[in-house]
């Protein structure tokens, strides 16, 4: 239970000071990265990975929209304030209640839109630390998959490191077997000519499908 609970400890220890480091590092927009995605395509994307990506690019896009609309709320306000200064009266027009009226519709609009903008422009503040922090934790977990995937593979690189050295001496063996058994039928054969001849020897070969060995 102590040696548990002991490991956890060192474990978040650990685990915080990865974290510092890696808040300390300026790094892309993950998402905008095509190495990051090249490391991580969606069959091997954990569901918890999915998500933060989702949400990051969330904020990314809303961080787009945000820019758009403030310039276009911006457009609108010029065109409202044109419209004002348009249809300003000092009452003796013949259309100037008319020009009352849509200079009342345009005061709520005008009212309408600051109120928009100051909302879009706080919007437009808050979401660069909204988007580092997605990002960071987006990284986090990059960072844990990948020394997870590090870390099995490794044991895997060992495991087939011993597998193969096992079967490189085991085929050096059988290499030297071979090569035993291939001097042996050449020296065998070579003994049978020499004393027996070609064509006794041939006669045996057409009944018997043998390793000859090197002829000479």
């Amino acid at each position: 239970m102590f040696q548990n609970k002991k490991k956890q400890n060192e474990e978040m220890e650990l685990e915080e000071k990865y974290i510092e480091a890696l808040r300390r590092k300026r790094v892309p927009l993950l998402t905008l990265d095509s190495r990051w995605h090249q490391l991580f395509p969606d069959h091997l994307k954990t569901k918890k990975l999915a998500k933060l990506e989702k949400n990051l690019n969330k904020l990314i896009k809303k961080q787009g929209q945000t820019n758009n609309d403030i310039k276009e709320y911006e457009k609108a306000r010029k065109v409202i304030m044109d419209n004002i200064l348009q249809n300003m009266t000092d009452g003796h027009e013949l259309d100037s209640p008319i020009r009352e009226k849509k200079q009342d519709a345009n005061q709520k609009m005008l009212e309408e839109l600051k109120e928009k903008i100051r909302e879009a422009e706080e919007l437009q503040d808050r979401l660069p630390d909204e988007i580092k922090e997605a990002n960071e934790e987006l990284l986090f977990e990059s960072m844990r998959i990948c020394y997870e995937t590090l870390i099995t593979n490794t044991r895997g690189i060992e495991e087939e490191e011993t597998w193969i050295q096992t079967v490189r001496a085991a085929l050096t063996e059988h290499i030297l077997h071979k090569q035993e058994m291939e001097i042996r039928n050449t020296e065998t054969y070579k003994f049978m000519h020499d004393l027996l001849g070609r064509e006794i020897v041939e006669m045996f070969d057409r009944d018997h499908d043998v390793w000859k060995g090197e002829e000479e």
